[in-house]
């Protein structure tokens, strides 16, 4: 009997500490992200079926080689396609270039204020319910009192301000026309931008990018008008979508996804 009991307790202890791995995984896979939107529309530069683009990057001396700026490409080209934009064959038959950038600046401090919550543990009302006596038993049905579950409710916050660092990282797209529209300044001209930019304490920019390409999905060819903060989930239909990329069977044939 004690050696069951033992054995017992190890599988009883082996299971709480896989659930706890397991809680700890999801919990790491549903990450929440605050991102900061700014989308600009030229109205001036509106052309008719501007849909074919060729994709470079925002800084001439970029390593296109790396798998990194591959990857961040593939989910650029996801993004696009949602709204119904085409990568060229040829590049001097693309209607737009669209410039891709992305880093993360230098470490700063700022304060920040932390919101803690406070619990109260606090019972729900009970109900009456109706007895049934026992089978065979000549007791009458009587009426008692079920006391309500016990919960935790949130009765307010404490807040405190800290001082802590942050990084931001950005993602910054730019559609402009293609050499035919070129100015005699040598400038083209741009048709639409936007500027995804994140700011916490994360120096992972690779886990980020697929998220902020996701939350600028909404805005390209858009007009922001101001900043937009734009809060997503890392299980997000538009993450979802831009992290399986082009290269996989099309998403739309399973699901449909809200642009």
């Amino acid at each position: 009997m004690p050696q069951k009991t033992k054995s017992a307790n190890v599988t009883s202890l082996a299971t709480s500490l896989l659930l706890v791995v397991i809680s700890m995984f999801i919990q790491a896979c549903n990450s929440t992200y605050e991102m900061q939107v700014d989308a600009i529309n030229s109205q001036q530069s509106q052309i008719p079926d501007a849909d074919s683009y060729v994709l470079v990057p925002g800084d001439p001396e970029t390593d296109t080689s790396t798998p990194e700026y591959k990857e961040s490409e593939e989910w650029v080209r996801t993004a696009l396609s949602a709204k119904g934009m085409y990568e060229a064959l040829d590049p001097q038959d693309a209607d737009l270039v669209v410039e891709v950038s992305y880093g993360m600046e230098a470490p700063r401090q700022e304060l920040k204020e932390i919101k803690t919550p406070i619990y109260k543990s606090v019972e729900t009302p009970g109900t009456h319910v109706m007895s049934r006596p026992a089978p065979g038993s000549i007791s009458e049905p009587k009426l008692v009192y079920v006391r309500g579950a016990k919960m935790d409710e949130v009765v307010g916050y404490t807040i405190e301000t800290k001082s802590v660092i942050v990084v931001e990282k950005y993602l910054v797209l730019s559609a402009k026309l293609n050499s035919q529209g070129e100015q005699a300044d040598g400038e083209t001209e741009e048709v639409w931008n936007v500027v995804v930019t994140n700011s916490d304490d994360s120096t992972n920019l690779q886990e980020y990018l697929p998220v902020m390409v996701a939350a600028a999905v909404d805005y390209i060819g858009e007009d922001s008008t101001t900043t937009q903060t734009v809060e997503i989930n890392s299980r997000d239909e538009a993450v979802v979508f831009v992290k399986k990329g082009l290269s996989q069977p099309s998403y739309f044939r399973d699901d449909t996804i809200s642009i």
